[in-house]
């Protein structure tokens, strides 16, 4: 096929013998296609510049002003002729002057005297090739364009997810701190209330709202400082050179009346050298000491959490280990939302794990948990700095 039917093909024909233009000419416009002339390497070359709708051409090499080598490494310079096929037209058959055609940037050779349907056949060939290119290129262009589209699209919309997810974060930042204002003055009323002599049934409806006055700024303040985490990420935290050892041993202390309402008891084995490390010292007790109570409120009546501290390459590994309920088989850790959960919020360990999460990851630590032959364990990896 020699044509497209939306399109007719270009061709010039550059040759100083009027004759062979004009065989060649007869020959190519019987294909249907449409010519231009040229009688040397400039005309050639001056014509290309002009018009940008060649589609290939026929270059005679021996020409005078500029013969057919010169006109095809001159046209190769020019940045929107580099890819329009050239074929030359020559008597010359040696290869070294093949090969100097093809080094000129030439796609293809036919001698002379020339066969015209050789000549034909070259030329739909090389005509085939290029339409395909250029549609190929244009697929290229409108492939280009709509990625282009689509990623202002996405960026625009990853901007506004950005806004959205900074607004909920802010709202729950202000939400958690006009809840945990007043929280802080009933919390301190209550202390002042255990401290009169109060009938018994009042002091037992006084324990039950001091209950649930206390759940509610557990769960303030983990909504808060998930806030924190989602919006500032580490520069939230205040690394100071701290002991992981002397950390557990005052959590293991402060959790002493819970283990014991449950006659279970906490093994801390450190087998660190040196368990300083370089971190937050206030988060990563909030992390450690939240990991602690829910092993503590899944371990078993009577049951042991083994606390171990451990060197590692890069720094230190807390593992804490209960004795109870496990994790369902399907559990993973990174895919926690904390606030989207079929328990309540407040009573769910997922958020506690979610911000322990955060908390470990800001300081370019991992957080690991997974289930034992008799329980769960958490692994708390932290870097040396």
């Amino acid at each position: 096929m020699n044509k497209k039917e939306d399109k007719k093909f270009k061709i010039l024909i550059v040759d100083d013998q009027q004759k062979n233009i004009q065989v060649l000419g007869s020959l190519l416009r019987q294909e249907d296609y449409i010519i231009g002339v040229a009688t040397n390497g400039q005309q050639a070359l001056d014509a290309l510049m002009k018009s940008n709708d060649y589609d290939l051409v026929l270059l005679d090499v021996n020409m005078p002003v500029m013969n057919g080598f010169e006109a095809c490494k001159a046209i190769r310079q020019q940045e929107h002729l580099k890819e329009i096929p050239i074929i030359f037209l020559t008597a010359l058959i040696e290869s070294d002057s093949i090969v100097t055609g093809f080094d000129a940037g030439g796609q293809d050779y036919v001698t002379k005297p020339f066969n015209s349907k050789e000549l034909l056949s070259r030329v739909r060939t090389h005509l085939e090739l290029k339409d395909s290119k250029d549609q190929l290129k244009q697929v290229n262009e409108w492939l280009e364009k709509k990625v282009a589209e689509r990623t202002k699209e996405l960026e625009l919309a990853n901007k506004e997810l950005l806004e959205l997810d900074t607004a909920k974060s802010e709202f729950l930042n202000i939400i958690s701190h006009e809840i945990k204002t007043p929280l802080n003055g009933i919390v301190g009323l209550f202390s002042i209330i255990n401290e009169l002599d109060v009938p018994e049934e009042v002091t037992e409806l006084l324990n039950v709202m001091e209950e649930s006055t206390l759940r509610l700024e557990n769960f303030s303040n983990k909504a808060l400082y998930i806030s924190l985490f989602n919006t500032k990420g580490k520069s939230a935290l205040r690394f100071n050179e701290s002991d992981l050892n002397e950390t557990m041993s005052a959590i293991v202390m402060r959790s002493k009346q819970q283990l014991e309402q449950k006659n279970m008891t906490a093994v801390l084995t450190n087998k660190m050298t040196d368990s300083s490390l370089s971190f937050d010292a206030v988060f990563m007790d909030r992390c450690f000491s939240y990991i602690m109570e829910n092993a503590i409120r899944f371990g078993n009546p009577g049951s042991q959490v083994l606390i171990t501290i451990v060197s590692s390459k890069d720094g230190g590994v807390v593992t804490i280990e209960d004795e109870g309920e496990s994790l369902p088989a399907d559990y993973d850790i990174s895919k926690i939302k904390p606030f989207s959960t079929k328990l309540h919020v407040d009573d769910n360990p997922s958020l506690s794990l979610f911000l322990c999460k955060q908390i470990v990851e800001a300081h370019n630590g991992q957080l690991a948990i997974s289930n034992t032959e008799k329980g769960v364990v958490v692994t708390v990896t932290l870097p040396m700095a």
